[in-house]
């Protein structure tokens, strides 16, 4: 089977000495076939091959280039790919001379090159020695780099542009060696910041020995993809509501029935125990609450609401607990002029008690957690920024999963409820994170559309009211 192979290829042991080798090789480095000599090249293959040796151990296939000895005072250079097989210790190579390669690629240009752009893929073009010798411009964009960059660079340079999220990486590789194509899906960050998701399919072209790289754009999928299990898992909380509240809710009713009876016959000391049952009772009306508002939402009263009013009473209801752990509330309000929203005043003050519950948390030095208000491009911006440790990338690509908690008694719920109440009110929410710096939590709003008339009425009689500005008033 060796020698009926039509490709030129030779078995070699990591002395660079030949194991085996079929007539196709043997002719073109003009060797005895019997003979089980030592490849001869030049003192910078020598460094080559010695480079060649751990990189093909570690990822177990790869390329390179080395000068081989031909003739008696002639020299060669030939493009390696080769495969190492790991228990015999040997490596498996297909061999192709500088020269050939460069003629295939060239008389190929003109036909391969001019199609490349018009591709609504990203191209790759690698040649046997794993160089890439070219790419199309949206190849290019998703990789964010010059064409220059990256031509008569390893392929495996992709892996540094791009992150291996699955850890297939040896297996990418041994496929493309062992069958001629190979899958792999791998994740970046684009200009924005944002994660995008790609796929890049490998196949080796044997009429013009390239191996072409199609680059996917998979963020679109990946991302409905994270949406659907994310929609599947409030289902779960559905059904697992549905069939909780009945069995919880009715022994929770007696036993706050019961402790108020024991608030009536108890004396002062054990007015403290009862206290924290309450508390605690309390605390699992909340979770059964938000479990049963997450899965089956009930349609609520929408009206023209006041954030200013809504943040208010949120500090002084979070003012006690707060002080509790040294930490000071502040509203900073920026060119804020009253505007409303449509919107359910409990549900949103329900969401920034979350908000504001959260930054406490992660306070644990006390410190300073501002609210600040603004209002810009027909929208509130309301904020919660806080003193505390900042949140991780981990952390932050889970923030609105529901049930992913990094506390020890959390529920992982509060943030999935945050986002859906911004939902629900046609905003958006925004996370910015420092590392030991602190979090900002960024809601938009939607200013009622009757809130622009007001806000234009308010500053005219604002003017005409005012002595001062009779000044500023044209004369006509």
């Amino acid at each position: 089977m060796f020698q009926t192979v039509k490709d030129p290829v030779l078995i070699l042991n990591t002395s660079c000495q030949i194991e085996s080798v079929n007539d196709f090789a043997a002719q073109m480095l003009n060797i005895d076939q019997s003979s089980r000599q030592q490849l001869e090249m030049d003192e910078i293959s020598k460094l080559r091959w010695k480079g060649y040796l751990e990189k093909i151990k570690s990822n177990l296939g790869g390329f390179c280039n080395l000068n081989l000895k031909i003739d008696e005072n002639q020299f060669q250079e030939f493009r390696m790919m080769g495969y190492y097989h790991e228990k015999k210790d040997l490596i498996f190579v297909r061999i192709s001379p500088q020269s050939e390669t460069n003629s295939i690629l060239q008389s190929n240009s003109i036909d391969i090159y001019s199609m490349l752009n018009d591709v609504s893929h990203g191209l790759l073009l690698t040649d046997l020695d794993g160089e890439i010798v070219d790419a199309n411009a949206l190849a290019l964009q998703y990789i964010q780099c010059e064409k220059s960059q990256i031509v008569q660079r390893q392929h495996e340079v992709l892996f540094e542009l791009f992150t291996d999220y699955e850890y297939s990486k040896l297996q990418y590789f041994a496929n493309v060696l062992n069958t001629g194509q190979a899958s792999i899906n791998v994740s970046g960050v684009n200009e924005n910041g944002q994660i995008t998701y790609y796929q890049l399919d490998s196949k080796f072209n044997y009429n013009m020995n390239l191996i072409v790289t199609t680059i996917t754009d998979q963020t679109e999928k990946i991302l409905l993809k994270q949406q659907l299990d994310q929609q599947e898992s409030l289902n779960s909380i559905g059904q697992m509501a549905a069939s909780i509240a009945h069995e919880i809710r009715n022994p929770m009713t007696s036993l706050k029935g019961f402790v108020d009876l024991l608030r009536l016959n108890t004396n002062d000391e054990n007015q403290n125990y009862l206290n924290v049952m309450d508390s605690e009772l309390q605390r699992m009306e909340t979770i059964l609450t938000e479990l049963l508002y997450l899965s089956k939402p009930k349609e609520r009263f929408y009206e023209e609401t006041s954030i200013r009013q809504v943040v208010q009473e949120v500090i002084e209801l979070m003012i006690p607990h707060a002080m509790n752990h040294n930490i000071m509330l502040k509203m900073v309000d920026c060119n804020y002029y009253h505007m409303h929203i449509m919107g359910n005043h409990n549900r949103l003050k329900q969401m920034l008690i979350n908000l504001v519950k959260n930054a406490i948390e992660v306070m644990g030095n006390g410190g300073v957690i501002k609210i600040k208000l603004e209002s810009h491009d027909g929208c509130v911006e309301v904020s919660v920024i806080d003193e505390g440790r900042g949140l991780s990338d981990m952390e932050m690509n889970h923030l609105f999963t529901p049930f992913f908690t990094t506390k020890s008694t959390g529920t992982g719920l509060g943030l999935a409820l945050v986002k859906k109440v911004v939902e629900e009110h046609n905003g958006f929410i925004n996370v910015e994170s420092s590392m030991g710096l602190g979090t900002t939590f960024r809601i938009s709003l939607p200013v009622c559309e009757s809130q622009y008339i007001r806000h234009e009425e308010d500053e005219s009689i604002e003017l005409w009211m005012n002595p001062k500005s009779l000044n500023r008033i044209p004369v006509v």
